[in-house]
């Protein structure tokens, strides 16, 4: 408990607020503001280990004016500070999200291009084989196998499109999730003011 044998003859007022951000989720937060009698700040540590000592409680007035100022001034720093924290873990989960999707999106429109390329290549191979075909039993069977590749060339094209699609549908959704991080809200509420004072 060495955060606290440092306050040892100490005194002053501490407050506690609780942040609820809001997205598409809530996220609470729990934050100390404190200062001594002499106007020094207490850190959120020191304030929150103030409460694992075991105290005394007594019934006091509320603080002066220019304390319970001071109090909300310390309080508002802090809820900012934690915004601004909440907002970038929010923008680095969202660059991993969209960073995540275009390595996806390259490597299954990469896979369907591939799979294309090599199905033209086949194409090519057995149209030359048709030229040099010697009997028609062996043009028909080549003409076969031709019209069959070619049936898997277009089946390749449209899956290309639907890739492209899938793609676009889920850069959507999370461009839309982008947007409710955008509209993110919060509130604060005052959960007590306390004098302190460790002896």
């Amino acid at each position: 408990m060495a955060i606290v044998e440092a306050l040892k003859g100490r005194r002053g007022w501490l407050t506690l607020r609780k942040l609820a951000v809001t997205t598409f989720e809530t996220e609470e937060y729990l934050l100390f503001s404190g200062i001594d009698d002499n106007g020094r700040s207490i850190d959120h540590e020191a304030c929150a280990k103030l409460f694992s000592v075991g105290a005394d409680v007594h019934h006091i007035d509320m603080p002066a004016h220019s304390v319970a100022e001071r109090l909300q001034a310390e309080a508002e720093q802090h809820v900012k500070a934690t915004l601004n924290r909440s907002l970038d873990a929010n923008n680095k989960h969202f660059a991993a999200a969209r960073d995540r999707l275009e390595r996806w999106a390259e490597d299954k429109i990469y896979a369907a291009e591939n799979a294309l390329k090599d199905t033209k290549e086949l194409i090519k191979a057995v149209r030359r084989e048709a030229r040099a075909a010697a009997t028609l039993e062996e043009e028909a069977a080549v003409q076969a196998k031709l019209q069959e590749l070619e049936r898997r060339q277009r089946k390749q094209r449209q899956e290309i499109f639907n890739q492209k699609d899938e793609v676009a549908d889920k850069r959507d959704e999370l461009i839309a999730n982008l947007q409710k991080r955008l509209r993110r809200g919060h509130a604060v509420e005052t959960l007590f003011t306390i004098r302190w004072a460790v002896v």
